[in-house]
């Protein structure tokens, strides 16, 4: 019988392990992330509006993408003087832009130059693959490239490059809806969407655990997603095409995947199959 510390409020004993014995698993977050990473797993990034998508689009086009925290781009002295040390350009602080200018706008990075190397940051996505860095491999998925993230992520457990796969919800921050409180709430659409690459990922014959079931079950049109708060945001602020864009399924033939051999381990760039 497991005995517990007196006066605890641990629910569970020291070697509790709370990530299943699955093939696919489904989490939140920076913290849910980070466990993932120190376990081994190969982790997929959905943050669909707008991080998954923006890199979908841009890594479709070329580009080579950087990705930092803002923590991180605020160590290197802000985003020109990192933007500098990576020789990347960065993004815009503002979402809307001038034409050629590259924004978090994934109908910025639609019209830009294709085959720029960018810094990429963001409040969610960013955040989470910088708390995932320690993973094997890193995956940024979404309903743009489902499909191919897909089969990119059951490759890499086929080649034995992880023997699980966390698929990462990232969570939206409050303050985006009302400045000055802080925290992350759960993002229905970043939920559907992890829900969808998990679905992709069962109809390839591998085993999901209840949380990456249950997700998958939920799935069931793009279009649940469009009256959610993240997607009225943006319309209300004037992104109706970048909600488009975002829920646009498999428009996109490769899934940004991190450059195994590149030394600042963040590079990602565009793949239809593991490298």
């Amino acid at each position: 019988m497991t005995e517990f510390p007196h006066g605890s409020d641990v629910l569970a004993p020291k070697d509790f392990d709370p990530w299943p014995g699955h093939q696919v698993h489904l989490e939140w977050g920076v913290a849910g992330a980070a466990l993932a990473a120190e376990r081994g797993d190969a982790v997929a990034v959905v943050d669909v509006l707008s991080f998954s998508t923006t890199m979908s689009i841009a890594c479709a086009r070329t580009f080579a993408c950087l990705v930092y925290s803002g923590a991180e781009i605020a160590g290197m002295g802000g985003p020109e003087a990192a933007g500098a040390l990576l020789r990347a350009r960065p993004l815009s602080k503002k979402r809307s832009t001038a034409p050629g200018a590259v924004s978090l706008s994934p109908a910025s990075i639609l019209r830009a130059e294709p085959g720029q190397r960018v810094l990429f940051t963001s409040l969610n996505g960013a955040a989470v693959v910088s708390a995932a860095a320690a993973a094997p491999a890193l995956v940024v998925a979404g309903p743009r490239n489902a499909a191919t993230a897909a089969r990119v992520l059951a490759g890499l457990l086929d080649d034995g490059h992880a023997r699980r796969v966390t698929v990462i919800a990232c969570g939206e921050q409050w303050s985006s809806v009302s400045p000055g409180t802080a925290g992350v709430r759960p993002g229905v659409e970043d939920w559907l969407g992890a829900g969808l690459i998990c679905r992709e990922l069962r109809a390839l014959g591998l085993l999901l655990s209840t949380e990456a079931r249950i997700a998958a079950g939920a799935w069931a049109s793009p279009d649940d997603l469009r009256e959610c708060v993240s997607a009225r945001e943006l319309v209300a602020a004037g992104f109706t095409e970048d909600v488009d864009l975002a829920l646009a399924v498999d428009a996109d033939a490769t899934v940004p995947v991190r450059e195994a051999d590149d030394p600042s381990g963040r590079l990602f760039v565009g793949r239809s199959k593991p490298a």
